[in-house]
This record gives structure tokens, C-alpha cells and sequence, in this order.
């Protein structure tokens, strides 16, 4: 989801070193977004003005997350450089399950819309972003932007090794990065980077990358994270096929999915399922399940787009809104209609 003049005294980050695609004219640059928005639907895409280069130009890198010669769809880093000014609205129900994302603005700035607020970031500042909760990005013409993924998988696992007994959900961040941090979070994102960009990969280039992408998790969760989930009982590492489960749970919480959906996912049986789920979680998968589609239906009502409350009970697999607001007021305290108001 891209999110990328300031003359602020704040020390603009250094670029990254990367290959990189550039566009040249209004033409190709407005078929490479429009495909874009076709490919990549967590997210639509607009060009709100061409800025003032004469010649408008859209420089870009995408890193998948896989070494040289390995194949991976998914992306852990992508870096834009455009002349224009990108406006960028966000497709909530797209972009659920989506890992979160770190942006680090180079030059220019970006103005970020969620249920928390308005935020603008600078050159030398970065953010840290759900995307199912944001509803808009906006990039200055001539901006220049670092975005990379943090998994969510990544996040719950080590969150609970962080804080055993505290962590039972996805974190809550403060979405504004200092500039320090900020300067860390691309030192960090930068040396996982030359790993995947080595032509001489070693059987180690993988183990390493994932453990500078552990440092990054763990350092947000020590300086970013807003809050705590509710308190489980303290837990060992979890094994692989949870991660499975918490990322298929993650990524399919507004569909109609089955215990023996996630065991499928998990690649376990369902009684190692449960097992698991009670070892590590302190809960059971369903119970799992239920937490985060009541995390997902209050930003929906934060955000100002729930439309009734009867609707959202169904959209998110409650049978009635009167199970809904009683499940809701247990995990919040308070009722889904204060919840609306706290986000106005």
C-alpha cells in the first residue's frame, strides 16, 4: 500500500541502495498505477495533481521477501520517488489481515487519515501502519519514500515472549515514529535488504534476514507499542503451525471459517490444534477468532463507516446485535455505540 519539502531541520534519512523502474511520461505512469489498483486492491490509487517538474517521473523499487534467485509474492520493501502528488484510499475489507507496515519519508512528506487522528510526517520522520485501519494517505510531489512489512505473525510470537502474560492480540502502536527511530527502523530494514539483494546468497542469507526482521518487531514492540491485550498465562515459543493458524485467522476473520479450517491451515490436527491454542494462547482458537473480529468491528465503528450496528454484528459472525454488544462490552468495556462516538 504505498504511502510516501520540507525544510525542516530535522536530518532527512539516507536513501537505501537498490535497483530501481523509472517512468518517464504521464502515460506510462498512469498505467502502472492503474494496474497497480488492479493487482494490489488493499488500496486505490490516484494521481491529485502533477506537481511542478516539467516532466513528471515516478521512480520505484519493490524487494520481494526472498533472497536472489528465490521466488516470493510477498514484498518486504518497496521505495517510491514521484514528482506528483499521490493520494492513496484505503480498501479496509482488502487489507484486513495485511501486515503492518513502517514508512520512513526521505524528502517531501505524507499526511496519513486513520481512526486515531491525522498525522504528517516529515523528512527524517517515519510512521508505522495497520492498513485495514487507515482511510487515507496523501504524498507530497516530490517525495521520496521508504515503506517495508512487519508480519503480524512476527509481532504476536515475539510479543509474547516479550511480555509473557500480556500480549493476546495484535499490538497497538503510537502511529508517529521519532526521528531517532526512525533513522534505526532504516538502518535495520536496510541491512535486511542487502541480504535479499545479494547475488552470492549463502545457506545463512535467510536465518539472518529473518532475525534482522525479528529486531525490527521487538524493537517496536519495546519503544512503539501503545498498550497491552488482555493477560494470558505466561507461554514457551510457539510452535510454527500456531503462527499458521494466527496468520490464516488473521488474514480470514471476516469469513466463515470452521475449527477444522484452521487446522487445515495449521497443517495439524484439530486436537493439536486446541492443544496449542490452550498452551500458548490461554484460549481456545474459536474464542481466538471471536477477539479479533471485535477488534476489527471497533475500528470499524472508530473509523465512522460501521453503518448499523446490526449490519457490522453480522458482517463480523455474530448472530444478533444483541450477542454482539454484550461481547463487545465485555472485551472493551463499553458499548458499541460509545465506541462510534470515542472515534468522532
Amino acid at each position: 500500500m504505498n504511502f510516501p519539502d520540507s525544510a525542516n531541520s530535522k536530518p532527512p534519512i539516507r536513501r537505501t541502495a537498490s535497483r530501481s523502474v523509472d517512468f518517464e511520461s504521464r502515460a506510462a505512469i498512469e498505467s502502472y498505477i492503474d494496474g497497480l489498483n488492479q493487482r494490489a486492491p488493499v488500496a486505490h490509487r490516484d494521481i491529485k495533481s502533477w506537481g511542478p517538474a516539467s516532466t513528471p517521473s515516478l521512480q520505484l523499487t519493490v524487494l520481494p521477501m526472498a533472497a536472489a534467485g528465490q521466488v516470493s509474492e510477498q514484498i518486504f520493501l518497496t521505495e517510491p520517488q514521484n514528482s506528483f502528488v499521490l493520494d492513496v484510499r484505503s480498501q479496509p475489507k482488502a487489507a484486513a489481515g495485511s501486515p503492518y507496515l513502517v514508512g520512513l519519508v526521505l524528502s517531501g512528506s505524507v499526511s496519513l487519515t486513520q481512526a486515531g487522528g491525522e498525522f504528517v510526517a516529515h523528512a527524517g520522520e517515519g510512521l508505522i501502519i495497520s492498513p485495514a485501519e487507515v482511510e487515507r494517505a496523501q504524498f507530497s510531489a516530490n517525495s521520496h519514500f521508504i515503506e517495508f512489512a512487519v508480519p503480524r505473525d512476527n509481532l504476536l510470537r515475539l510479543g509474547s515472549e516479550l511480555a509473557p502474560g500480556e500480549v493476546s492480540g495484535a499490538p497497538e502502536f503510537t502511529t508517529m515514529l521519532a526521528p531517532t527511530l526512525a533513522q534505526r527502523m532504516l538502518f535495520m530494514a536496510r541491512q535486511a535488504a542487502r541480504l535479499l539483494q545479494s547475488s552470492e546468497s549463502t545457506p545463512a542469507t535467510l536465518p539472518m534476514f529473518e532475525r534482522w526482521k525479528e529486531m525490527i518487531a521487538l524493537t517496536l514492540l519495546h519503544e512503539q507499542q501503545a498498550g497491552r491485550s488482555q493477560p494470558l498465562p505466561a507461554a514457551a515459543m510457539k510452535p510454527r503451525s500456531l503462527s499458521r493458524a494466527l496468520d490464516y485467522i488473521d488474514a480470514n476473520a471476516q469469513c466463515d471459517i470452521l475449527l477444522s479450517d484452521i487446522a487445515a491451515a495449521a497443517c495439524v490436527s484439530v486436537s493439536s490444534l486446541l492443544r496449542h491454542f490452550n498452551e500458548h494462547m490461554g484460549q481456545s482458537p474459536m474464542a481466538f477468532l471471536r477477539q479479533v473480529r471485535l477488534d476489527r468491528a471497533r475500528a470499524e465503528l472508530r473509523r465512522g463507516d460501521a453503518g448499523l450496528i446490526r449490519d457490522l454484528a453480522l458482517r463480523w459472525g455474530f448472530q444478533s446485535a444483541g450477542k454482539f454488544s454484550q461481547a463487545y462490552q465485555r472485551r472493551f468495556g463499553e458499548r458499541p455505540s460509545e465506541g462510534r462516538k470515542a472515534g468522532r
